[in-house]
């Protein structure tokens, strides 16, 4: 009897004892390292030239001559293009001969006026005439200026039948040809794209809203593009615009970066993703993001201490190193993270420590889960 009872005695202490200390488990650990933390920001966007300019016809009219094409370099002030003139010729003609006509009026209106002026000073003629004479002087005045300006309007109109180039640069796009007439009458139509130099372009990139505050002009950038997806391409951040973009709810702020596009590879349109390099830290601790993510089994965690409340935070976060059978939590104040790793701002961690980040002895999922 007495010795039925020390047995069940022992077997409770026993089932205590395995309750308190719980199952063994084995756990995949990590080091933790010290070393330069990069956090950069992922945009995605176009290349386009550093200047583009759309060259228009502001006459309408039949297109005679294209003196350009696709690819072909220009300088300022060359001829690109040639819209037929006879309309406005004629025209210029037309107003040449009206201003003749009016500065005859101005001669006859003179000598008459004068002569009205000399017979007033004898009373040879009545006021009226002489009201009248200055009357006619004046309207003839007017007349000249009015038809010089047309002279000067048709003119004007005559010149723009021949398109200059307005920079130096090449041809990204012709948008007409030879023989097509253009029609000017309610917009600017589009006759040659030009960009200014190729071998200088922009990636206009859009940037997260929620990662806009971590970057700034001046910043170095890398981008790859499906053209070449094995080379890195290098860049500079120049701009940030502030005026947002909404597309589907997702607000987005354009950024700008300069790039040298050496040797032509890279084309106008391109899509490019780009890696913009938001914070440098050098000499940091850095501890990996799956020991900040890993949860320890109940029966370990419910014999650990609570996080305190300043762990709640943001910049808070608990990792556990291996203490003989159990694990040790060690409660951190982390600072910049690269998705990979985070900056231990304060903490009892060492490099080279080794913190667990996940479970080797994983329970076997059930089946259908």
């Amino acid at each position: 009897m007495w010795i039925g009872g020390a047995i069940v005695v022992l077997a409770l202490g026993g089932g205590w004892y395995s309750l308190r200390s719980g199952a063994a488990h084995t756990y995949v650990s990590k080091p933790v390292t010290r070393g330069t933390l990069a956090v950069n920001v992922s945009a995605t966007g176009t290349l386009a030239p550093r200047n583009q300019v759309d060259v228009g016809a502001e006459v309408s009219g039949r297109i005679d001559k294209l003196f350009v094409d696709f690819n072909d370099r220009v300088k300022k002030g060359q001829v690109i293009a040639l819209i037929n003139t006879d309309q406005y010729v004629a025209q210029l003609q037309q107003a040449q001969a009206s201003l003749a006509q009016a500065q005859a009026t101005l001669v006859q209106s003179t000598l008459t006026h004068e002569r009205y002026t000399a017979l007033d000073k004898t009373n040879a003629i009545s006021r009226e005439l002489l009201n009248t004479s200055t009357g006619d002087l004046a309207r003839a005045v007017a007349g000249v200026a009015l038809a010089r300006a047309q002279v000067q309007q048709d003119q004007t109109l005559l010149n723009y039948c021949t398109i200059y180039a307005p920079i130096d640069g090449v041809v990204l796009d012709r948008k007409v040809s030879a023989g097509q007439t253009v029609a000017a009458s309610f917009s600017t139509p589009v006759l040659f794209t030009l960009a200014s130099d190729l071998n200088q372009m922009e990636l206009d990139v859009d940037v997260d809203e929620a990662d806009v505050g971590l970057i700034r002009p001046g910043a170095k950038a890398t981008f790859t593009v499906d053209a070449y997806p094995t080379r890195v391409f290098s860049a500079l951040l120049i701009s940030i615009h502030n005026a947002p973009k909404t597309v589907q709810g997702v607000v987005t702020y354009q950024g700008v970066l300069r790039l040298e596009n050496k040797g032509g590879l890279l084309r106008p349109g391109m899509t490019a993703t780009a890696e913009i390099e938001a914070v440098t830290i050098r000499d940091a601790i850095l501890v990996p993001n799956a020991a900040l993510r890993f949860v320890p089994p109940d029966d370990v965690k419910k014999n650990a201490p609570p996080a305190p409340p300043t762990l709640n935070g943001v910049n808070g976060g608990r990792v556990w190193t291996e203490d003989g059978k159990t694990l040790k939590p060690h409660d951190l104040k982390l600072g910049a993270t690269n998705g990979r790793a985070t900056q231990v701002v304060t903490g009892d961690l060492k490099p080279g420590q080794e913190v667990v980040i996940d479970l080797a002895d994983k329970p076997p999922k059930p089946p259908g889960s």
